[in-house]
């Protein structure tokens, strides 16, 4: 068997970023960003008032203060759109300024009007204040040529209103791959369905679709497939030409019925099957024609396992985002856990923060049925391959899916 960290460097090499296209920024969010845009100008592009006030040389406010007010003749007003060139602020003079306005030349500084007084066409001014002071530079926030935004980015508000400002609209992105969710097994039915005797309402498709919007991907539903073979092949060659990555639930093992693997194989081929993990060991990947294939267990909670370490990545890779796994954080154990030793087990824990640090409570019994433990779950606790126990207190590596909602605990 490969190990986690094998199986899924075959499973990113397998796939490769889709094609980019341009998109206009307004409609880019959760894009990702293909190449790295530069700064074509300083941003702010000209000084500008960070105030309402008056525009003034500092020097002649300077023995303001203790009671004493410099008076100044306003010989303009300049508002936010303006040029702000038309005027030049000489030496006792003062222009009435607007939040976001140019900077008349001359001036170097802007008194906010709340520290001012005006009358008959005239500012007293009750104290001295610094050079530059309410006074945003040009380039203050970025300098023409800087790389504002790097190739790889999942593209936010933030990163698209500087992309905006800017104006380098369209933008070049990667949307995310249209991935064809297919689940199988006579058992199933709907979840809006009345089981009968044997059956169980499906609840895989339901995970694997989320799973898949959750990591910017576009489910595509293919509907239940029967336990036979031609209809297995059928539903992954149709798949596979509606999609650019195919993923199934069920049928991947060695049992009866289990006709996932040899269809693969039939229409494609089989690169990798079993890995050392517990939960969801049979993973196959393999392609079916040029659309590459991943087959994850049928147990509900080794489809998220498995998602987690094989097909989110893939997904990221294929939006060309700059990150491919979760991240981790350092937490002590809480409770007491035993497992076998050769595989490496992924634990359902929940997280809490307080001074100490983060701490990780398993979410209770831990079998790959148990899809309680995957609720109030903010992770999972890696278990090495040759541990077989972990006492409370000790320190675990934890893959992070969502903080809690409070820090503290």
């Amino acid at each position: 068997m490969l190990s986690v960290d094998e199986a899924r460097q075959r499973v990113v090499d397998s796939v490769q970023p889709l094609e980019p296209a341009d998109v206009v920024v307004g409609d880019a969010q959760g894009l990702v960003l293909a190449l790295d845009l530069v700064a074509p100008h300083s941003l702010p592009r000209f000084d500008n008032s960070a105030m309402d006030g008056y525009a003034l040389q500092a020097v002649d406010i300077a023995g303001a203060g203790d009671g004493t007010q410099i008076e100044l003749e306003v010989v303009a007003e300049v508002k936010a759109g303006a040029p702000g060139d038309d005027v030049t602020v000489a030496s006792g003079a003062a222009a009435r300024i607007m939040t976001g306005a140019p900077l008349p030349p001359g001036a170097d500084t802007v008194v906010p009007v709340e520290e001012t007084e005006e009358r008959d066409g005239r500012v007293l001014v009750a104290a001295a204040v610094p050079k530059g002071r309410h006074v945003r530079p040009a380039g203050d926030d970025v300098t023409a040529g800087e790389v504002i935004v790097r190739a790889g980015t999942e593209l936010g508000p933030g990163e698209m209103a500087l992309i905006a400002s800017m104006g380098l609209s369209p933008v070049p992105a990667r949307r995310g791959p249209k991935v064809a969710v297919m689940v199988t097994g006579d058992e199933l039915v709907a979840p809006e369905a009345t089981p009968a005797p044997g059956q169980i309402r499906d609840s895989n498709s339901v995970a694997l679709r989320a799973l898949v919007r959750e990591s910017g991907g576009e489910p595509v539903p293919t509907g239940y497939v029967e336990d036979t073979e031609a209809a297995v092949v059928e539903a992954l060659q149709r798949a596979a030409e509606t999609s650019e990555l195919v993923v199934s639930s069920g049928g991947v093992s060695v049992g009866r019925y289990d006709f996932v693997k040899p269809a693969v194989e039939k229409l494609g081929y089989i690169d990798l099957w079993r890995v050392a993990m517990q939960p969801g060991k049979p993973v196959v990947l393999g392609a079916i024609g040029d659309t590459p294939f991943l087959g994850l267990p049928g147990n509900p909670v080794s489809i998220h396992i498995g998602f987690e370490q094989f097909v989110r990545p893939a997904i990221r890779k294929m939006r060309g985002c700059s990150s491919l796994i979760r991240p981790t954080i350092t937490a002590v154990l809480t409770e007491a856990i035993t497992k076998p030793p050769g595989r490496l087990h992924f634990v359902r824990v929940r997280l809490a923060h307080n001074s100490a640090g983060w701490r990780a409570t398993p979410t209770g019994p831990q079998g790959s049925h148990i899809q309680s433990s995957l609720i109030h779950c903010h992770g999972v606790a890696r278990f090495a391959i040759e541990e077989t126990e972990l006492a409370a207190g000790s320190e675990v590596t934890v893959e992070v899916w969502r903080l809690p909602e409070s820090s503290e605990g």
